[in-house]
């Protein structure tokens, strides 16, 4: 694995799980540019901004790197035995990533829609009440 960060193995239709390792680890790594900025929300809450970066950062199950012989024989085995569903884990985690930082898009949408209408509902309430003490 590169420095570059952590990489989702996905086999085509009857690619060799192996080939598909190779062609992960010489892809680019995943992009967290993909991932939405939020905006409001995060800026208002420190801790939730914290966690969203760490499951953004940490949403990948990904081997640490083998350097030794034994090392690299035993990530491969550890690839081939287990290769689809760490690809499916991933992939759900990374669903789920996409999931979360959606909803807290909608949440922000939501909360300025609402403060919107208040203020709309308010200066319509001033507006009614200062024409009913105006004859």
């Amino acid at each position: 694995m590169t420095a570059q960060g952590p990489h989702l193995v996905h086999p085509h239709d009857e690619e060799p799980l192996a080939a598909a390792i190779a062609r992960a680890l010489h892809s680019s790594a995943v992009d967290y540019r993909q991932f939405t900025d939020l905006s409001e929300l995060l800026a208002r809450d420190t801790y939730l901004a914290e966690q969203v970066q760490e499951l953004r950062q940490a949403w990948a199950i990904t081997p640490p790197p083998a350097i030794s012989v034994m090392a690299r024989f035993r990530r491969r085995l550890a690839w081939w035995l287990f290769g689809p569903e760490l690809a499916q884990i991933n992939a759900t985690h990374a669903t789920l990533t996409r999931i979360i930082e959606s909803l807290i898009a909608h949440l922000d949408a939501e909360r300025t829609l609402r403060q919107t209408l208040s203020e709309r509902v308010a200066a319509l309430e001033q507006g009614h009440a200062s024409s009913q003490h105006h004859p």
